[in-house]
Parts: C-alpha cells; structure tokens; sequence
C-alpha cells in the first residue's frame, strides 16, 4: 500500500510589500508533525511519502504513485485543501482526510473518501482495511490524547516535567 501523506499550503493574509517578502523570505521549516504522528499509526510494511506544500509543489509523479493520499488540514487550510482534493480526485485517488478544518465542516467535503474526525487514531480505519470493511466516518474510538498519555507513562517522568516533550520526536 503507497501512502502519499500532505500538508496543505497554509493562507497567508497578508497583503501588497509584506505578503510578497513573507513568502520570499519566510518559507515555513516545521516539520508538519501531525503527519509524522499519523506516519507512525499505520502498518509498517505501508510505504510512504510525506509533502509540505508550503515547501514544494504536488509532484503528479507522486500522485501517480499513491494508493490513497491522507490529507491533514487546519481552518487556515482551507483553500489549498479544496484545491488539493479536486487534484486527487482528477487523479482517481482516495482521500483520507484529518484535521481541525474537516473536524469543524465536515459536511462540506462530501467528496473525501474517509473522514477520521476528534482526533480520532488511524487504529480503527487500518483494522478495517485490512478487514475489507472500511467506513467513511471514523471518530474518537480511540483518541490521539490516550496515545500520548500510554507515551508518556514510558518516559517515567512525573506529568508535570514530561508535558512539554512531544511524544513521538525521535
């Protein structure tokens, strides 16, 4: 299975001089670590690709490569994520969708394959892939929070000192 992982390009508001060397100068160099996180729920025998659209265009070559594309989006999101899923559908791609923009609306993207919403865990959807019985709607069966927490304990540090630590950074 070839899983194509994207973070949409974000929004920029701003506008004339300010807009033109934000985006000149001020290119994002986060690492998109929900997908990371996501990265880590599924099977391991699973390859995949992970793309920033804030630091590189969609590749068609990486479309063509996907079995399904998983798409992580926040509310500042939005427009890049529409466009993006028109693209994966043009292609006949399947759409796994996450994140606080399809959390909020998730009425409005009809045309994505799976919804996982509340931060729900990919636990669920990969068991019933396998299983050949996959849903259109998974959500907080089992929470991401429940993930960490269990990550957390590992550590055997005292909650208050192990808070500021991600989880999954290695």
């Amino acid at each position: 299975m070839n899983i194509l992982l994207i973070y949409p390009e974000k929004e920029n508001h701003s506008k004339g001089f300010e807009a033109f060397f934000q985006k000149l100068f001020n290119k994002s160099t986060e690492d998109p670590l929900e997908l990371i996180e996501i990265s880590i729920q599924l099977p391991i025998t699973w390859e995949r690709k992970l793309r920033d659209l804030n630091q590189e265009k969609l590749n068609t070559k990486d479309l063509e490569w996907a079995d399904y594309v998983i798409v992580k989006a926040g509310l500042q999101q939005r427009t890049s994520t529409v466009k993006l899923i028109e693209k994966c559908k043009v292609a006949g791609k399947k759409i796994i969708a996450e994140g606080e923009l399809f959390d909020s609306q998730p009425a409005d993207f009809d045309n994505v394959d799976h919804l996982i919403l509340n931060q729900a865990t990919f636990d669920p959807f990969v068991r019933d892939m396998e299983a050949n019985t996959t849903q259109r709607i998974y959500s907080s069966e089992f929470r991401k929070e429940k993930l960490r927490q269990t990550a957390y304990s590992l550590l055997g540090f005292s909650d208050d000192f192990s808070r500021n630590i991600h989880p999954f950074s290695a």
